[in-house]
């Protein structure tokens, strides 16, 4: 009879582990091809926006330069993502609102370096989505992906 009612919690634990196996977590990027592409370009844009980096006594002209520089590489990485197409970034749920969100960052940026440019520099404010801050929300979808320092501080 223990035999028998072991044999039971085994199946039932391993059901479970198989089930939990292959459910999709939300809040994670999982697709192999995004995380892929993801992991590759955002590198690229890791090199790029430090090697545009300037310092903050830069002439306004170099650092505007720089933040737009900077913008470029994330633009880039931007459309590789969107080059996947709308049907794979949708069969992942949070790809599409991750590539959403560095769009957003980069129109902060955007933003900044037209104030910056105009003589009215305002700090730069990340913007909050869904109640949640955007850098939060770009760091913590589970790929190797973390926003560059450079573009937190132009």
């Amino acid at each position: 009879m223990a035999v028998v009612v072991a044999g039971g919690v085994v199946a039932v634990v391993l059901l479970q582990l198989w089930s939990f196996a292959h459910v999709d977590n939300p809040a994670v990027i999982e697709r192999s091809a995004i995380v892929r592409t993801a992991t590759s370009h955002c590198a690229a844009m890791r090199d790029a926006t430090a090697a545009a980096a300037v310092g903050t006594s830069a002439s306004i002209q170099q650092r505007v330069g720089a933040i737009n520089a900077q913008n470029d590489a994330v633009t880039e990485m931007v459309v590789a993502l969107r080059s996947l197409g709308p049907s794979v970034l949708a069969s992942d749920p949070p790809s599409s609102r991750w590539v959403e969100d560095w769009q957003r960052l980069v129109t902060a940026r955007d933003d900044y370096a037209r104030s910056l440019a105009a003589g009215h520099p305002r700090p730069m404010r990340l913007p909050t989505v869904e109640g949640t801050p955007l850098l939060d929300r770009l760091n913590d979808v589970g790929v190797s992906c973390r926003v560059p320092l450079a573009l937190l501080a132009p």
